[in-house]
């Protein structure tokens, strides 16, 4: 069995292993929601990425106002790699003194994995807002924006209200997939 096909299994395991609260809201809700006062935050979850091939990683992120660390670990823990971005550009660490830097953020992830992922717009859509001065169209479980459907399946309760607990980024053939075990917010 292949390793994406052992790790796709076992990330269903865990996302149907959930003990979590969540409850779904209404679009009502997406539209007037505000993250104005949420300026540092870390997240822990699962993400799975469809294109072309599928990935599948555990995701440590952490988020300030001048800086986003992302930890992304490979299934059962095999290999991880270092992610940060901040406002001159990323800089990627695959351990082993393999690091790569770009002033160009969103171009750079799309030469490093194949396709395109956005990266700067993911982190507002992570805690479920869409970017600001950026047109968006709403729908009863999300929203569009950037040419990216963006829905929230379920939301978990948090410090300062809910926080997204299950959401999905779909744009032409490339899917991406984040359940979101635990928030820590500031």
């Amino acid at each position: 069995m292949s390793k994406v096909l052992v790790g796709l299994i076992m990330l269903l395991g865990l996302v149907a292993c959930s003990s979590i609260n969540t409850y779904e809201v209404s679009s009502d809700v997406l539209k007037n929601r505000t993250v104005s006062n949420l300026s540092v935050w870390a997240m822990d979850g699962r993400l799975l990425i469809k294109g072309q091939d599928v990935m599948s990683a555990n995701i440590n992120w952490q988020h300030t106002p001048r800086m986003d660390r992302l930890k992304l670990a490979g299934t059962l823990g095999l290999g991880a790699i270092y992610i940060e971005l901040n406002e001159q550009g990323i800089l990627i660490d695959k351990g082993q003194g393999d690091r790569y830097y770009s002033p160009d953020v969103d171009k750079f992830i799309a030469q490093q994995i194949g396709f395109v992922v956005p990266i700067t717009a993911l982190r507002q859509w992570v805690v479920g807002v869409p970017l600001e001065g950026v047109p968006v169209a709403w729908f009863d479980d999300g929203f569009e924006q950037l040419g990216w459907r963006v829905t929230y399946g379920e939301y978990m309760r948090a410090s300062i209200g809910g926080m997204p607990h299950k959401l999905r980024i779909v744009k032409d053939k490339i899917n991406l997939k984040l359940v979101v075990d635990k928030w820590e917010l500031e």
